[in-house]
Formats: structure tokens, sequence, C-alpha cells
């Protein structure tokens, strides 16, 4: 199953990447009523809100990226949490790629993002973002400090931070997060840490990469009914999902280095209509 699935993502972005991208030209927010549209992986977003550069407990990072758009949700919720991060004393965020203006496929870098409720927020931080604000220089040249080694799949146990459980337990256990990606390793080690306490590592899912970053997935937002959710995670939440990981189909995966090429190249599904009306509003 993980081999099929990561072949069709490696495809889809090659796919993507052929063309030129509408939904990066646009540099600002449809006029429309805010709503997330279509999936998580094929959406978009109309009536977005840019994420404001710095505020209590956070730090956007990577501006000149032109990602930190979300819907006014989750503007909401990162202020709220990073709120909460900083008041139990675990630092200051640093705040990478959101989405863009009006959401929509990226060329590079992301599958999903696409309809304003992914976010990815850095394990590391910088001790200057908790002391000013970051120049824009220093802003898209700060360095993110990796927590697992992708390539060799290990944890660097060097570079753990204790903050990091406390933090993601923080976003698990609000009612607003559907989920949050890192890697496998650190979803072990967390598992490691929790024992018997760890119904709130349910929506923690291992996935590719995510060694410098986690990845915060929230629910859609109340009223929004072209918005389609993800069916809720089920079973131990470190049990035979998290096991796989490090199996040896895994093992064998990564030594490849990449996913196979698929037989033929799946069909990109189109995009909901109304994603058309969002790209065009004024």
């Amino acid at each position: 199953m993980y081999r099929s699935l990561a072949a069709t993502l490696l495809t889809a972005a090659l796919a993507s990447g052929a063309t030129a991208n509408p939904w990066e030209k646009v540099s600002r927010p449809s006029s429309q009523a805010s709503a997330s549209i279509g999936t998580y992986t094929n959406g978009c977003l109309s009536g977005a809100e840019q994420m404001p550069l710095r505020g209590k407990g956070f730090q956007l990072v990577r501006t000149g990226r032109d990602r930190h758009y979300g819907h006014p949700a989750t503007i909401q919720f990162l202020k709220d949490f990073s709120a909460r991060v900083a008041n139990n004393g675990l630092g200051h965020l640093q705040i990478g790629d959101m989405s863009m203006a009006r959401g929509g496929p990226f060329s590079t870098g992301h599958h999903s993002h696409q309809m304003g409720l992914d976010i990815d927020i850095w394990y590391s931080q910088d001790w200057r973002a908790a002391e000013r604000p970051l120049s824009p220089w220093e802003r898209d040249n700060v360095s993110a400090k990796p927590l697992a080694d992708a390539r060799n799949h290990r944890l660097i146990e060097k570079n753990w931070d204790d903050r990091v459980p406390q933090i993601l337990r923080l976003a698990s256990e609000d009612a607003r997060v559907e989920r949050i990606f890192v890697h496998p390793t650190i979803k072990r080690k967390l598992c490691n840490i929790a024992g018997d306490d760890n119904e709130w590592l349910r929506k923690v899912r291992p996935w590719w990469k995510h060694n410098y970053h986690f990845h915060v997935r929230l629910t859609c937002p109340e009223g929004d009914k072209y918005c389609k959710p993800q069916r809720p995670v089920r079973g131990n939440p470190c049990g035979e999902d998290l096991d796989w990981w490090f199996s040896d189909e895994f093992y064998a995966l990564l030594r490849d280095e990449a996913p196979p090429e698929p037989q033929k190249e799946p069909e990109k599904p189109p995009m909901p209509q109304q994603c058309a009306q969002v790209l065009a509003a004024p």
C-alpha cells in the first residue's frame, strides 16, 4: 500500500511541475466568503487570511515564498496554539509553509496544503525570534535543525528537544486538529516516552520526511459544505501502523531511495468546480 501511494505521489509531483501553475501567480486572496473547498490534496481556498509576521509565541519564517495564508479558522488556531505554547514556557514557534493566497496545488514542495488547513511548524526554535522580530533576510535564511536522519532512518539524539512532546500534545489535544505528521522515528520516540498514556498520539501520524518540521492538519471548518474531511484515525496509536515503518518491507523501499515507477501515469482528479470561480474572482 505504502509503495503504491509513494509512487503515485512522486508521479503527481513530477506532472504538476510540467506546466505553468496559475495558482502560484495569484498574490492576494479572493474577495469571496471564506471557505475551504475540496480535499487537502486537491482543493482551494476562498477568502483567505494572511498570518501576521509575528505574535505571542510565534514568528513566521521563509516568508519570501508567500505561503502564509489560511482559512480564518486556521489563523485563529495558530494564534491560540502559539499563545498556549508560550504560556506553558515552551518557547517561541517558527511557522513555515501554510497555503498560497487562494490555496490550490504547488508546482513543488507540497502535495497537500491546498485548502488553507495545513501548517508546517519547525521543531527547532531560533533564540533570536524569542527576543526580537527577525529581519526579512533572517526569516528567509534561518536554518531548521532536524530531529531525525531521513536517509539513515534514525533519530538524532543530540538534536532532541524535550519541549517537542509537550508542544505536540498541546496540538493533538486541540479538537480543531485532524492529524499531525512527524517522521516515523520521532513517532517511535514519542511512543516510548508516553508509555501507556498514549491516546493523544492517535492523531500523530508517521510519514515520509517531516524530520525538520511537524505538519498540523486542521479539521474542516464548521459550515464549509464543500470541504471533505478525512476518516478518523483508529487502532492502537503505537501499534501495527507504526511498526510498518521499521519493517523489512519499509527498509527495502528506503534503500531504493525513490518510489518505483508506476506502470501507467495515474489520472489526476479534476479540481472542484468551485475552484475555477475562486481563481477567477477579484
